[in-house]
């Protein structure tokens, strides 16, 4: 906790310090024992689930972006550890000498000689050549030293301000810090020329401009959610995204729902229902990210199965990942492909929990196979498959794999704020924006987009199972 705190990372720190008490107080406390049933649960979904919710929460009130990654704490540390060597200071010629795991530098300038060590500073001697012993000291033989020369170079032998680094085989020379840290006035002064840098909004700059690497993270307010709804390069390509978002998880959940349905229905029954069943399912087990590229070389515009078939027929086929629309008719395609199955497992199941005898009540009551399927069975199935049905709609909401290993959301908007595409989901453009951007990431923007994607996404499986309940109260 204490290294957290000192590197900044007050919530996470927190974190850790109440799992801690927790643990320990159910484990000494025998009116606590059933919570030691829970506890690993309940550990695993404060680090796992809880924390990532409230950091992403906490980013999206922060500037963290590619050049703001540290806390203050780290930042300052690192820019603290820049050195250079004064053009004054000369170089030395140096001997490694080890005692253990300790190692220590003769450094020769003509005819003077010192030791130095690491965290010491340097100690004159009144030798007049280099010895093979000192206080208790062994010279390294040539090969050994080049075997450790990668650990001896990263080594700062000496102490501040006065550190000594190895250059080469044959040199070593003073490296000072460039730069001094006043910690009252949080700045930063060259010690080459003079000039101060003031810290503004988690980046050291000076007058002229000037600014230091890296920088750290500081709290912006509410700025990363007026800059995207503010912004209308942002707003209404994301509306549009989120339009798109919204018909692919429900288009993919309804037909995939369908297709699982019918099959179970048309299949039940057949004399090699196993085998059938058994290739029925063939998809779902092969991993996803196959069966993508599969499909991808299936829809090849120039070469793909597919599209070869179609252009033998009709002349031409459609543009699979150039054209918009045929583009995402694509994505759906794959989708129900990829999703089918498991809701054929999940409509086999629960076609077996109707009892049979309503199936004889609507038979002597001349009821159609259509009134069967939609007064009996759809109502009946869908009180236990509803929780699954809105699992598979937040899944989908979400399916990053599926429209990033496809296509990465192209093609291409034009005229929008930054890269976005066509088929992009909300989870795809803010990874876009948060990881794949070619210039600097922006955290802290992509983490305010999630939280508002995270209260849409709750809003909306709040209002599903609502209705839900209130279907199966009213039947």
């Amino acid at each position: 906790m204490f290294r957290f705190f000192r590197d900044g990372f007050f919530a996470f720190g927190l974190f850790v310090g109440a799992i801690t008490c927790f643990v320990t107080l159910i484990l000494l406390r025998k009116s606590l024992t059933a919570w030691r049933w829970l506890a690993i649960g309940l550990v695993m979904a404060v680090l796992f689930t809880v924390y990532p919710i409230f950091y992403t929460v906490y980013l999206s009130f922060t500037n963290m972006s590619g050049g703001h990654l540290l806390t203050k704490a780290q930042a300052v540390r690192r820019i603290s550890e820049t050195m250079y060597s004064p053009d004054d200071s000369g170089s030395w010629a140096w001997t490694v000498y080890r005692k253990g795991k300790d190692f220590m530098l003769l450094l020769q300038q003509e005819n003077s000689f010192s030791t130095v060590k690491p965290g010491e500073a340097p100690e004159p001697r009144a030798i007049r050549e280099v010895p093979e012993n000192i206080d208790g000291y062994v010279k390294m033989k040539t090969a050994e030293t080049m075997q450790n020369l990668q650990i001896l170079g990263e080594l700062d032998f000496g102490r501040p301000p006065l550190v000594v680094k190895i250059l080469s085989l044959q040199e070593a020379s003073v490296q000072l810090p460039v730069y001094s840290y006043n910690n009252a006035e949080n700045t930063f002064t060259d010690n080459r020329d003079g000039e101060v840098y003031r810290a503004v909004r988690g980046t050291y700059t000076s007058p002229s401009g000037k600014t230091l690497a890296p920088g750290y993270m500081v709290g912006i307010g509410w700025n990363n959610y007026v800059r995207f709804l503010g912004n209308p390069g942002f707003l209404k390509p994301v509306f549009a995204i989120l339009i798109w978002n919204i018909m692919f998880s429900l288009l993919s959940v309804l037909v995939s729902f369908g297709v699982g349905m019918m099959i179970a229905l048309l299949f039940e029954d057949l004399k090699y229902r196993r085998l059938i069943r058994t290739l029925l399912i063939v998809p779902y087990p092969i991993p996803v990210l196959v069966s993508i590229m599969v499909w991808r070389a299936l829809l090849n515009e120039n070469m793909g199965l597919v599209t070869s078939v179609i252009t033998q027929i009709f002349g031409s086929s459609p543009r699979f990942f150039t054209d918009v629309g045929w583009t995402r008719f694509a994505l759906i395609l794959i989708n129900v492909y990829l999703s089918y199955p498991y809701f054929y497992v999940l409509a086999s199941g629960a076609l077996k929990a109707i009892p049979k005898e309503l199936f004889e009540a609507a038979s002597i009551d001349g009821a159609s196979s259509l009134a069967v399927v939609r007064k009996i069975i759809l109502p009946l199935v869908m009180r236990i498959l509803a929780p699954l049905v809105i699992a598979s709609f937040c899944f989908n909401f979400n399916n990053f794999t599926l429209v990033w290993g496809f296509n990465a959301g192209l093609p291409a908007m034009a005229d929008t704020a930054m890269p976005m595409g066509y088929t992009d989901l909300l989870i795809s453009f803010i990874y876009r924006l948060g990881f794949s951007s070619s210039n600097a990431a922006d955290y802290g923007f992509s983490a305010a987009i999630t939280v508002m994607l995270f209260i849409l996404v709750a809003l909306m499986v709040f209002f599903q199972t609502l209705n839900t309940k209130v279907i199966k109260e009213s039947k």
